[in-house]
């Protein structure tokens, strides 16, 4: 399997929260080599790998959404008053491209920025979420007849191989967890599993999680292992708190988390030499996991991410080989069972 490929067909379509069909469609069309393919009320797609026949079950989870702008108004000029839809970091799309997804098509624009010439000193401080505008290039009446308020806006990047063994673009946050979920499905194929194993690449994560926590409800999983992505150590980051590139899938540890699951997964990795590092968390752990684990009586849940960096821009950054380990990590779980040894 070429990982680049994968993760440039994951990540080219768009698919926000709530609104992720796009990039759901491209998903569908990878899962449906590995088992039978269906999409839930909320929209996330689901894969039944192997029937569980009332035994253990595992669920391997990745979100599909991204983050992105939703217009909430149109001024007097024609321009799109927007409000962030999951995690935008608003210092850093001023003068950025953007598509929006209209009812007529897709339409280019950019986000509104002063020069620094005409700046006061406040000005230059952090914009608020208020004053954030989309210009598109019309007045008021065509940009109305165009734009629908709560059509999604797009940042706008671009896929690329960069350095030694690297990828960056948007929607790596979690596309690459879902290229992880895909390699550990290509490695099972044709393997007789001893479990029920089933695959969801779920909506919504960016405003909440809902729709994990809807699809562990409906599949009724033993068990879950959640992929996401995590932040990868640079240069402004804090010692401790990030995982290094390259060096595998951060193994979960949390008070919410199952500690079997995670001693079993590091165990794992040392018996099949698949690097991996360890990420402490104190509390929950951000990831769907907080929510399957909740629903029904309770789903045991543990987490493997992927180190990022520049987490929630179009430049996220990857490396190809955490995506791959991750993918591993995920195949021998599946395989060799859950029970701490």
């Amino acid at each position: 399997m070429d990982t680049v490929k994968l993760l440039e067909a994951l990540t080219a379509p768009y698919g926000n929260s709530g609104a992720e069909k796009p990039a759901a469609d491209a998903a569908e069309k990878l899962l449906s080599a590995y088992g039978e393919v269906r999409r839930d009320n909320l929209g996330s797609v689901i894969c039944s790998v192997s029937p569980a026949n009332g035994g253990r079950h595992v669920l391997l989870d990745a979100h599909l959404d991204q983050i992105a702008l939703i217009v909430t108004h149109i001024d007097e000029r024609g321009f799109l008053a927007v409000e962030p839809c999951g995690g935008i970091d608003l210092r850093g799309i001023l003068g950025s491209e953007v598509v929006v997804l209209a009812k007529g098509g897709a339409l280019p624009g950019v986000v509104c920025t002063i020069p620094p010439h005409l700046q006061s000193e406040g000005e230059k401080e952090n914009p608020k979420r208020e004053d954030i505008r989309v210009d598109i290039g019309f007045g008021p009446e065509k940009a109305a007849s165009l734009v629908r308020l709560g059509d999604r806006v797009m940042m706008k990047g671009r896929f690329s191989e960069i350095g030694d063994g690297y990828v960056s673009g948007p929607a790596l946050d979690d596309r690459s967890g879902c290229a992880a979920v895909i390699e550990a499905l290509e490695l099972l194929k044709g393997k007789k599993l001893t479990c029920g194993l089933t695959a969801v690449f779920s909506s919504r994560e960016e405003t909440g999680g809902q729709g994990a926590m809807a699809a562990a409800f409906g599949t009724e999983p033993t068990e879950a292992i959640e992929t996401d992505v995590s932040f990868g150590a640079a240069p402004d980051t804090a010692e401790g708190k990030t995982g290094e590139m390259k060096k595998g899938p951060m193994v979960g540890f949390s008070p919410v988390l199952d500690m079997d699951i995670s001693a079993k997964l590091c165990a794992l990795a040392d018996r099949h030499g698949i690097p991996y590092q360890c990420e402490v968390m104190g509390r929950s752990t951000g990831t769907n996991a907080d929510d399957m684990m909740r629903t029904r009586s309770g789903v045991r849940c543990g987490t493997t991410s992927i180190p990022l960096l520049f987490m929630h821009t179009v430049v996220e950054k990857v490396a190809v080989c955490d995506v791959q380990n991750t993918g591993r990590l995920l195949a021998a779980y599946v395989l060799e069972g859950s029970d701490a040894e």
